[in-house]
Order: C-alpha cells, then sequence, then structure tokens
C-alpha cells in the first residue's frame, strides 16, 4: 500500500513510519514540523518514503498528501492535557476540525482504511476493575474530549451507503506512551520520573493510588502496522485498547520500577496530586482478534532512556522540544 502518515515525525510517527517501511509499504508523512525532522533522518534513505511539510487544518495541504494513497494514519495533533490547554481554539482547529476535513478528503480519493490515534485518557476516572471499548467515557481534559469528538466523526462520517467505496475505519485508544523515541518526549510519566531519576536522584511520585496502562512507544506502533494490514472484517468500524493488561500499574509502582533501574535514585512520595484520572484497561480485543501483544515493559523503556541520557550528555529534560506542552499553539 501507500500510506499516508500525519504527524510522522513526532515521538509515536516516526516509529510507525519505521514499522511500516518495513513491511514494504510506501510512506507519505505530512507534518508541521513543529520540532523539526530530525526524528525522520535516519529513515530518509529509504526511497519508499517521502516527506512533506504542511497543516492539517489547510484543506491544499491535506488534499495534496492524500492524493494517490490507499490508506491513512491519523496522528497529527495536539497531545496531552497540558498542551491543549495552552490554546483551546487552536486545540478544536487541531484536533477535531481538521479530522473532519481529512475525512472529507478520504472519500474524495477514495481512501481504503482510515487509522486514527486515540487515547486511553477517554476513560478519565473509574473505580472499576477493567474497562474495555464498550466501557463508558468520563473525559476530564480537552484532549480527551477533542479525542472523542473525533472518534466519533470518523466512526459516523466515513460510512456512506451510496457509495461503493467506503472507507474502513479504526479507532486505536492508546495507553500512556513511554520510551525513548527519537523525537523525545519528557512529558510523559515514566520518562519524566526516569530523568529526574538519573540527573537528580529523585522519583517524585504525586498521589500514587491512581492507576494508569502504560505501552511502550515501539509497541504502539506495531498496533497501527498490525491494524493496517488486519483483514477488513477484522478492524473496520472497530475500536482497540492498545496496551498490555501486565502493564495497569499504579504510579506508585512506577516509581517503584524507575528506582529499582536506577542506582542511588529514591522515590519521594508527595500528597498533593493534581491529576485525578485513574482507569486500569482491558486489552483482551486487540490480543484476541488481531494477535497483538506488547514486547516491552517499563523497564525497558528505563533503561534505554538512562542509556541515552548518559551517552548524549543530556543534562536539561525541561527543554521546549521535550515537552508538547511548552509550544505555543497558533
Amino acid at each position: 500500500m501507500k500510506v499516508l502518515l500525519t504527524g510522522g515525525a513526532g515521538y509515536i510517527g516516526n516509529y510507525v513510519v519505521e514499522e511500516v517501511l518495513d513491511n514494504g509499504h510506501e510512506v507519505r508523512v505530512l507534518d508541521s514540523m513543529l520540532w523539526g525532522d530530525n526524528a525522520l533522518e535516519s529513515l530518509r534513505k529509504n526511497e519508499r518514503l517521502e516527506v512533506r511539510k504542511g497543516d492539517i487544518r489547510h484543506i491544499e495541504d491535506l488534499s495534496y498528501a492524500v492524493e494517490g494513497c490507499d490508506a491513512v494514519i491519523h496522528l497529527a495533533g495536539i497531545v496531552g492535557d497540558p498542551a491543549c490547554g495552552v490554546n483551546e481554539q487552536a486545540t478544536q482547529a487541531v484536533n477535531v476540525e481538521a479530522t473532519k476535513s481529512l475525512v472529507e478528503v478520504c472519500k474524495l480519493h477514495d481512501i481504503q482504511r482510515l487509522v486514527f490515534a486515540s487515547t486511553c485518557s477517554v476513560y478519565g476516572a473509574s473505580q472499576l476493575m477493567e474497562l474495555n471499548e464498550g466501557s463508558y467515557l468520563n473525559p476530564l481534559s480537552l484532549y480527551a474530549e477533542s479525542k472523542i469528538d473525533s472518534e466519533e466523526i470518523i466512526l459516523h462520517e466515513t460510512h456512506d451507503m451510496f457509495s461503493d467505496n467506503e472507507i474502513t475505519p479504526t479507532i486505536l485508544r492508546l495507553g500512556t506512551i513511554f520510551g525513548w523515541s527519537r523525537r523525545m518526549r519528557f512529558d510523559l510519566v515514566v520518562n519524566i520520573l526516569t530523568a529526574k531519576a538519573v540527573l537528580e536522584g529523585d522519583i517524585p511520585v504525586f498521589g500514587g493510588e491512581q492507576y494508569r496502562p502504560l505501552v511502550h512507544v515501539h509497541d504502539a506502533a506495531r498496533a497501527f502496522a498490525a491494524v493496517l494490514e488486519a483483514d477488513t472484517e477484522k478492524v473496520a468500524h472497530q475500536t482497540f485498547n492498545v496496551g498490555d493488561n501486565d502493564l495497569n500499574y499504579q504510579i506508585k509502582k512506577v516509581g517503584q520500577i524507575v528506582e529499582d533501574n536506577v542506582d542511588g535514585a529514591e522515590v519521594r512520595f508527595v500528597e498533593h496530586k493534581e491529576d485525578e484520572r485513574t482507569y486500569r484497561v482491558s486489552f483482551d480485543k486487540i490480543n484476541h482478534i488481531l494477535g497483538w501483544e506488547a514486547k516491552h515493559d517499563i523497564a525497558d523503556g528505563v533503561q534505554e532512556i538512562k542509556e541515552w541520557m548518559e551517552e548524549e550528555n543530556i543534562t536539561n529534560y525541561e527543554k521546549d522540544n521535550f515537552r508538547n506542552s511548552e509550544y505555543p499553539y497558533m
């Protein structure tokens, strides 16, 4: 296939590009390059990769990028609660309105598949033992709300009873991502705790009782590739949680794992917590239907981040390009 990948230069996106290329497909990246295109540098020698700078809010950029493609993986967007809070109008335009435009462009160009990156944050706060794809959604942030709106747009507006070229839409609700990436982020729980442990010997855990479903960035990329190549009847109009049942952890346990893997670092518990989200998620559906399973655990992510920081002499994890929330979206 020829696959358009929006947001392909991002934290997850560059891994998805690599995975899809490794599976023999052609990839066209559309990315605004807010943090540059360094994440794609090692992949540029592949003749099946095409990189275009563009904004998903601009219909001409979308039309030009979709032309000639068979499938679209839609990752581009303002990601994370703090980043979405910087400019609510920009969040609506980038995360919701651009999704509407993308669906319309996909219809015009007879796109066969559309895979969308959503988030397990849509579950918000729940005391249930495990949440599945049919569980009640309880968004606690603008970010989660924007993802729910986009899910509905994609699932409802891709169906056209008068067309023989109906798009196959699939929603992937990703767990909290962790691990090293060519476009590194330190505004994710495992990553920031690792950075603080390496540089400061301090692992501050706020609250600690709240649950998060976690998934390594490379495993998340593998899930997109798996959906892209799955039989249509398995993925059409389906939603899949992406993660591992064994990686549903309380934050205090995450802190302990970081402590166990960084010499000299110690967990420090802080009673105050600003984030009320807590949810444990079932990943049985993607395991059973697609045969997809996570390959990496938290210790893998901590070790690779630690080694990279030491090799590259990373001494400041608060740089703007390491944190989505620092960019002034306009």
